[in-house]
Formats: C-alpha cells, sequence, structure tokens
C-alpha cells in the first residue's frame, strides 16, 4: 500500500486491550505519517485516544442506544470514505464502511502467542517483519502537573512504589488484604513512599490496608483519571497489582511492573516491554501466591 491519507482505527473496550493496540497505531503512524487517524472507542479508554498527536475524530460507540448504538455510529461514518480501515475488535464493522483497503482479525498473521503479538497481527502485511514498537500512553502538561503536584508530599521520591488491590469481583486475579499489608510491612524500609492506584471499586480494600501501612502514602484509587493515573505511574520505581489496566499503563510509561496472574497467564497478558515481571498463582489463582515470592521478586528488579 503506497500511501494512505485518512485511516480509520476500530479499537477495543478495556484500558489494558487498549493499550496493547498502541504497537499498531504507533506502526501505521510511522508507514503513513501524514495520515490521519479517526478513532471507533468505547466510553470506558476513549480518554487513552484523546491526546493522540495524529487523531482527527474519535467515535463512540454507544452500547445503550439501540442495537448497541451500531446503526447511529455507521451513520457517522458513512460520512468518510477511507484509504484503510483497521478493525482489531473483530464485530464486521469494518466490511459495512466505506474503505479503499480493509485489514481485520479475520486475515491476520500473529508474530507470536502474546496478546500484543497477535494484535500486530492485524497489520502483519504492512509492518511486515519490522521490530514491535512499544506500548504508549498519549498525555499533556496537565495530567504531568497533577502528578507533581500529587507526589509533591513525599519529601524523598527516589523509591515511590504503586499498588492495586484489583477489582474485588473477581477475587482469584488478587491478593487478599492481609497479604498486601505484610507484603508491604516487610518492603517498608525499601520504599520511600507509597501510592495507592486503581478504581473506585477497590477503595474499601484500600481503606483497610491503609489503617496498616507504615510508610508515607497517598490515595488516589477512584478520584484519578486514566491519564492521571498513568502520570503518576510514569514517577514511580515500580507497580505491583493484579493483571488489570494500571500494570499495562505503567509499562506504557517506562515504569517496571510485577504482576500477580491467575488464570490468564503471562505468555499472552504480561504488560508489553522488557521491565514486566510476574509470578502466577498455583491452580490458576493469584490468591495462591505468597508474599515470600513477590519480595524476593520485588527486592530483584526495585
Amino acid at each position: 500500500m503506497e500511501k494512505a491519507q485518512q485511516i480509520l482505527f476500530i479499537g477495543l473496550s478495556c484500558v489494558g486491550d487498549v493499550v496493547m493496540t498502541t504497537p499498531l497505531i504507533r506502526s501505521l503512524h510511522s508507514l503513513f505519517p501524514e495520515a490521519r487517524f479517526d478513532f471507533v472507542v468505547d466510553g470506558r479508554s476513549k480518554a487513552l485516544y484523546e491526546n493522540c498527536p495524529y487523531r482527527r475524530q474519535i467515535f463512540e460507540k454507544n452500547k445503550n442506544k439501540f442495537m448497541r448504538g451500531l446503526p447511529e455510529l455507521l451513520k457517522q461514518l458513512w460520512r468518510y470514505k477511507y484509504d484503510l480501515i483497521v478493525d482489531v475488535r473483530t464485530d464486521g464493522m469494518a466490511y459495512l464502511l466505506r474503505g479503499k483497503k480493509r485489514l481485520t482479525k479475520f486475515n491476520s498473521v500473529p508474530y507470536g502467542e502474546h496478546a500484543v503479538e497477535k494484535l500486530m497481527g492485524v497489520i502483519a502485511p504492512l509492518h511486515k517483519d519490522k521490530p514491535i514498537p512499544d506500548t504508549e500512553v498519549w498525555m499533556c502538561d496537565e495530567h504531568a502537573e497533577y502528578a507533581r503536584n500529587k507526589l509533591s508530599v513525599f519529601k524523598d521520591k527516589s523509591k515511590l512504589l504503586a499498588i492495586s488491590t484489583g477489582e474485588p469481583s473477581k477475587p482469584h486475579k488478587n491478593w487478599m488484604t492481609d497479604k498486601w499489608i505484610q507484603f508491604l510491612d516487610e518492603i517498608s524500609n525499601h520504599i520511600s513512599g507509597l501510592v495507592f492506584i486503581g478504581g473506585p471499586n477497590e477503595v474499601a480494600e484500600i481503606s483497610i490496608i491503609k489503617e496498616r501501612v507504615k510508610t508515607p502514602f497517598i490515595d488516589v484509587a477512584g478520584n484519578s483519571s486514566l491519564l492521571e493515573s498513568a502520570a503518576i505511574l510514569k514517577q514511580m520505581s515500580l507497580y505491583v497489582g493484579p493483571d488489570s489496566g494500571p500494570g499495562h499503563l505503567a509499562a506504557a510509561v517506562d515504569t517496571k511492573t510485577i504482576t500477580l496472574f491467575s488464570l490468564f497467564g503471562p505468555e499472552r497478558y504480561l504488560p508489553w516491554g522488557k521491565k514486566a515481571f510476574s509470578v502466577r498463582g498455583e491452580e490458576n489463582d493469584a490468591r495462591n501466591i505468597s508474599v515470600a515470592e513477590i519480595v524476593t521478586l520485588f527486592n530483584r528488579v526495585i
């Protein structure tokens, strides 16, 4: 394909999945540096596209509307004719739109078993044998300023640790509070500050842990946007948490990560990059990961 001026990228929904598609977007941009991108997004992850420097429009699929918002979305998109449509969602939408060329998961040629390698397979005819780019989070100055203000309470910022306790509705993916308390107690002399990060559903678990923490801490769980969280994670020495969005955000801003894995393993969902580490619980249950295992790994990577 010689040239593409208008590209439509039909993306995924969950935060971690969206982050893992950014290597595709970066590769497409390197191939077609003059192209403007339109994105089809989910409301949960819309913010991750807003600061992309080469985006034109964002189209949100409203799943609460008639037929999950598809008719309205198609009506909006039919106003445009694209040089290239890339669909990593695989719901057939790409074939209902006007485009010169379409690349979808139906004709994907995966580069490997990892989710990033599988997603990159969608654009294999264009990307070919070049190295797969790193993941990325597009932020702006206001997010960096937010992080500076929040972290200003720490006198020593040399070894900051961020943790996420995980979604309570998926207990097999997460540690119980007693293990978090023990872990934080054992490493307290090796970190200069602690940041609780994550979604509003984690607030109850975090409140229990905070009562027992010896290390200076701040809590932004449920109170920071995705990009504000990413800006904070960029200043961390390490992030520890379950297989979820914050881990992928941390890796995308070049922060070391330790992920607690359960049913879905690191061979497919480990945050992309050379600074990502993991432990998988016995019987595919993160609750079976011992504190000693994570402390050992912490001491090796911090």
